[in-house]
């Protein structure tokens, strides 16, 4: 019988195109050299995202493992480089983390070991400081491409200090970062920021979006020169049919901006409250004509389909992942998204080592029926530990394989 190393390659290669799976096939590449070689014939597929916990503890992240959704477990190693103690706020594709404590930030690979940013963030931003006590944190960090690339630029969306803005792919861009950061006092609270195209565009707590245009200071640091309100109009009324928005996300499909609202319904009785209904609503912004003035030109549509996309959301993370030709691994035209909860009896356990996950799949739909959607629930706080501790989850994006 021949070895796996003498098989013919035209039958290797007859093998090797039946995986839809992309990591089935960095598997096939893995056994040996020929193998390999025949993996080179071929593009890389995207990876799907792996589910990372996130509690911000030294202790309990060197126990960390990652979900596997293709495969629907926990892996048995832990990713060579998670940062360990500190929160993961961000993600890129090919592995990359953004991890802050506070306003130190960590710009790694978990992957590669790669580093391209470890500095206080906003060590600069004495004026903040001394205006308002409260305490400066990162909330969120996007990239405008890839973080090793020259001209990437990081944004930061942060308590305390407005965006803030970082140059990376440089030794230049990262001396100049954090001499000046860029404060919102005049515009409303952001909830969520995104790159699409190359521009910087964030979504407001009332669900209007803005476009902040990037220039510098005189000593050439990046910053926010002009923030442009785009819509004068909410995607959904904010109580439409007794309805509310609890959470908006900004990404890019298609090449244009989407916005997905987490849209809980109450019951109609006032004394309770309690949550009858939740489901997601997609709306993707259109240049109504070019000729009307900048407040009134862009409007929303709804979006009743993200066709061969699939969307994942969470904290750091919100990607839409063109899925079509993965043999099924995910559900098309579909949400994962993650959500802090309480109440998690009945539903399926995962041990990701530092916490626990509790899936609740097909939990809910979009209004239409169109979209589904597939949860993940964590404990905020650590009570498996004793309860006084930070958990969280966020989507990672490795590699192509």
């Amino acid at each position: 019988m021949a070895c796996a190393e003498t098989l013919p390659g035209d039958i290797l290669d007859a093998i090797y195109r039946q995986f839809s799976s992309p990591y089935d096939r960095a598997r096939f590449a893995a056994v040996c050299t020929s193998w390999r070689a025949i993996a080179s014939w071929h593009p890389n597929l995207p990876a799907l995202p792996l589910l990372l916990p996130s509690t911000g503890n030294k202790r309990r992240d060197r126990a960390a493992r990652a979900y596997s959704l293709e495969d629907r477990r926990v892996l048995r190693a832990p990713l060579p480089w998670v940062p360990l103690g500190k929160r993961i706020v961000g993600c890129h594709d090919g592995g990359w983390v953004a991890a802050a404590v506070g306003s130190w930030v960590t710009v790694t690979n978990l992957f590669t070991s790669a580093c391209v940013l470890r500095r206080d963030f906003v060590c600069r931003c004495t004026i903040a400081r001394r205006r308002t006590n409260e305490k400066i944190s990162i909330r969120k960090i996007v990239f405008s491409k890839d973080p090793a690339s020259k001209g990437c630029i990081m944004a930061a969306m942060t308590t305390g200090c407005g965006i803030v803005l970082c140059g990376l792919g440089s030794k230049d861009d990262g001396e100049r970062a954090t001499q000046e950061c860029s404060t919102m006092d005049p515009y409303p609270t952001f909830l969520d920021i995104a790159f699409c195209n190359g521009e910087l565009y964030g979504i407001a707590s009332h669900e209007l979006l803005y476009r902040f245009v990037i220039g510098q200071n005189k000593y050439g640091a990046l910053v926010v020169s002009l923030v442009e309100q785009l819509t004068t109009e909410r995607p959904i009324d904010a109580y439409e049919y007794g309805a509310f928005p609890y959470a908006k996300y900004i990404f890019e499909l298609h090449g244009k901006v989407a916005v997905a609202l987490d849209v809980w319904v109450l019951s109609d009785n006032l004394k309770s409250q309690s949550l009858k209904a939740r489901f997601f609503r997609v709306f993707e912004l259109i240049d109504s004509n070019t000729t009307h003035p900048p407040n009134s030109r862009y409007m929303w549509t709804e979006l009743t389909s993200l066709g061969d996309h699939t969307l994942f959301l969470g904290p750091g993370c919100c990607k839409a992942v063109h899925v079509a030709g993965m043999g099924g691994v995910v559900e098309a035209n579909c949400i994962y998204y993650l959500s802090p909860c309480d109440d998690v009896e009945r539903l399926t356990r995962l041990d990701l080592g530092s916490c626990f996950v509790y899936c609740w799949e097909s939990d809910g739909v979009h209004h239409s029926e169109r979209i589904m959607s597939h949860r993940y629930h964590y404990h905020e706080k650590g009570s498996e530990y004793g309860g006084k501790e930070y958990n969280s989850c966020t989507w990672v994006l490795p590699p192509p394989f």
